[in-house]
């Protein structure tokens, strides 16, 4: 009973700061991308998409696993939402390639309004990696030890993380919204892995001053693993 009140609350949370995001992204921008000529999105364009978004939603329910690891569903759950805010945005008529683009500016959006899914204890989190940390690789090592713990756990994630001299890799065996876009097609994979799949490339950046971030491998390209790693750049 408690974890599906938490889990409604999480839903809520999430798409709430999403709609947020949504607005923020799309407001400056031009309905086709880099084409002043179609004019721009209004708030009523952003008020429709929102609506066919919040309806995608409530259809894309029907794939949504019930997870019962919290983290592992707040990770899924934004993935539908992604995937519900990129069918409205082509019912727009709006370019797949433009709005891939848009959903991961929404995504970053997302990430920089959230402040994580608990605005008092994710900063103490922060703080208390700060203060255990020695030196700044060393502080990257325990934002990821931390990410590990919380949300991308097992089941949905598997994953190895050591330590190769001033790199860190983490070798990535399974993914929960990779598994949720996987029940789709093409088109649905290519969004993934145009968007969750950059998403560490400044996340990099934004765990660790200086923070740079390489793979040769991914899931959503048909490989075994994700072989990341996570260093400072010179």
């Amino acid at each position: 009973m408690i974890k599906t009140i938490f889990k409604k609350f999480i839903r809520k949370k999430a798409w709430g700061t999403h709609k947020k995001a949504i607005t923020q992204v799309l407001i400056p921008r031009c309905r086709r991308d880099g084409v002043p000529e179609y004019g721009r999105f209004t708030y009523k364009d952003i008020e429709r998409i929102i609506f066919q978004t919040e309806s995608n939603i409530r259809e894309l329910m029907s794939y949504f696993k019930n997870l019962d690891n919290i983290g592992n569903y707040m990770m899924q759950y934004a993935g539908l939402i992604y995937l519900a805010i990129y069918r409205a945005l082509k019912d727009e008529n709006i370019d797949s390639t433009y709005a891939m683009n848009l959903i991961g500016d929404i995504q970053w959006q997302y990430r920089m309004n959230s402040n994580g899914l608990f605005p008092i204890l994710d900063p103490l989190r922060l703080k208390l990696a700060k203060f255990r940390a020695k030196s700044p690789i060393d502080f990257l090592g325990k934002r990821l030890e931390d990410a590990l713990k919380y949300p991308y756990t097992e089941p949905g994630y598997k994953a190895k993380l050591y330590k190769d001299k001033d790199v860190y890799c983490m070798n990535l065996y399974s993914c929960t919204v990779f598994d949720f876009y996987k029940q789709f097609g093409q088109e649905e994979i290519t969004l993934f892995r145009r968007t969750w799949c950059t998403y560490d490339f400044a996340v990099a950046e934004y765990l660790v001053e200086g923070g740079k971030y390489e793979r040769e491998h991914t899931l959503s390209d048909g490989d075994e693993v994700c072989d990341m790693k996570f260093f400072i750049g010179k």
